[in-house]
């Protein structure tokens, strides 16, 4: 696969995920021995996937990329993404503020059968979290 192609297909999986609600694109584009180093999603697998996303649908249902760089090196890619949304439902245990939110992720992807494999991300929530009341300004 070249890395044009893995671009293009981490924008569709990202588009169909975020913007259509399409959790079919989970089985598509996630490898079969998924597994990601993130507190949110309990444990390897498409199923762990889809019930993080769920909660993403449920808390933050209008979550979109707003900016996104990927960077590509043979079967690794690295994708820095300014996300926003609207926190409307529970997340994380806190109700619905609809207060809008931003927050910033560098998530690496392992690429295995042009399918994601492997995920490792660092996620700046500090404002979300403030806005949200999950924590308290110093």
């Amino acid at each position: 696969m070249t890395s044009s192609d893995a671009r293009e297909r981490l924008l569709a999986f990202r588009n169909r995920l975020y913007v259509d609600h399409d959790l079919s694109v989970v089985d598509e584009y996630l490898h079969p021995e998924f597994e990601s180093d993130s507190p949110l999603i309990a444990r390897p697998g498409r199923e762990a996937y889809r019930q993080f996303i769920r909660m993403l649908y449920e808390g933050v249902p209008d979550l979109l990329p707003v900016e996104q760089t990927i960077l590509l090196e043979q079967d690794r890619m690295m994708a820095m993404t300014h996300w926003r949304a609207t926190h409307s439902g529970p997340f994380l245990g806190v109700a619905g503020t609809g207060k809008t939110v931003t927050f910033k992720t560098a998530d690496r992807y392992e690429l295995r059968d042009r399918q994601l494999y492997r995920h490792f991300d660092v996620v700046d929530r500090l404002d979300a979290s403030i806005a949200i009341g999950l924590l308290r300004p110093a």
